[in-house]
């Protein structure tokens, strides 16, 4: 009876303080999202992706002068050299991301990355998700360039990663993986002419 008596009060209070704990890491997770979601609100915003994730092809062989050269082969393709980005000014977006996949229907010698030049965005929303363990802003949009339209659907965190999934009609679906930021200054005098 002794050792029981000793045993509850250090039981409920181990579980105060691990609902403490508990309670300050999601404050924590929330004042990311709130910034971000601020951020995203001020319509002067960049997202700079790092990785692409074409679908349907674990990896990418590219034939060069030295040989063939295979890129990825975990499923996705780094973009080091060739990062991708989209700026978001108001209601016009500028966007030129690196491309691996199967085209349809594009131009001839046109068929290069995923490009539009102030395009307006249409048929935006944006939306905080507040599950159980995973919080983030949901940002879906459209924009079209001279001969498709893209349908874009963004996932950003707290800490500001994102994932982007590009949909359009006339080539395969891809999604990247990047960074959500304030547009850089150096940045800032070339997009914001």
């Amino acid at each position: 009876m002794k050792t029981l008596k000793t045993i509850i009060p250090i039981g409920i209070l181990l579980f105060s303080c691990l609902f403490a704990v508990g309670e300050k890491k999601q404050k924590t997770d929330t004042t990311g999202i709130d910034k971000i979601e601020k951020l995203m609100k001020s319509r002067i915003f960049y997202i700079e992706v790092d990785q692409a994730f074409p679908t349907g092809n674990s990896s990418i062989t590219i034939d060069s002068k030295y040989g063939q050269k295979r890129i990825g082969g975990e499923g996705y393709v780094s973009l080091a050299t060739n990062e991708g980005q989209i700026f978001f000014l108001d209601t016009v977006a500028t966007g030129r991301l690196p491309f691996f996949g199967r085209a349809y229907s594009v131009e001839y010698g046109k068929g290069g990355g995923i490009e539009f030049e102030k395009a307006k965005i249409e048929k935006e929303s944006l939306k905080v998700i507040n599950k159980r363990k995973k919080h983030y802003i949901e940002y879906k949009f459209n924009v079209r360039n001279h001969n498709d339209v893209f349908n874009f659907h963004v996932e950003v965190y707290g800490n500001g990663k994102c994932s982007v999934n590009v949909t359009s009609n006339n080539r395969a679906s891809i999604s990247y993986a990047g960074k959500l930021t304030p547009i850089p200054d150096d940045k800032k005098e070339i997009y914001l002419k």
